[in-house]
């Protein structure tokens, strides 16, 4: 095995799984939602509100980056920013009730690819891969 072509298996694996994913959206009829869009939508389901710089730390992402991100998702009207009572330099982030519906969809999609990427993997060999994968530093 030639050992140069990790990284490149790795990036192979990331195109397919984002087309999986736009696949999914566009047979939902979900317009306008990057699969980049997820990572957003994911970190704040499970926390409800953010701060952009929490936001960018959590998806390591520049803030540049996820500022455009957000913008897209605040104008499909998925999620709402507001500035802070405290600091008018912060932006907090939240879920719209439309996001909100987008969660059981967004699950499903991911269950789908978790299911599909693992589905002849043993438990062993997905908690091998894992922390092989976690020991990759760039």
């Amino acid at each position: 095995m030639d050992e140069r072509y990790i990284i490149t298996s790795i990036g192979h694996v990331h195109r397919q799984a984002n087309k999986f994913i736009e696949s999914e959206l566009r047979k939902n009829e979900i317009g306008g939602i990057a699969p980049s869009h997820g990572d957003i939508l994911f970190q704040l389901y499970k926390n409800e509100s953010l701060t952009m710089q929490q936001l960018a730390k959590l998806i390591d992402r520049d803030k540049s980056t996820v500022t455009v991100l957000v913008n897209k998702l605040v104008d499909l009207g998925y999620i709402s920013k507001t500035l802070d009572v405290h600091d008018a330099r912060v932006s907090n982030l939240s879920v719209t009730q439309k996001g909100k519906e987008l969660r059981p969809l967004f699950e499903e999609i991911s269950n789908r690819l978790l299911a599909k990427v693992y589905s002849e993997f043993t438990h062993e060999e997905k908690t091998i891969l894992l922390q092989l994968l976690q020991k990759i530093k760039l």
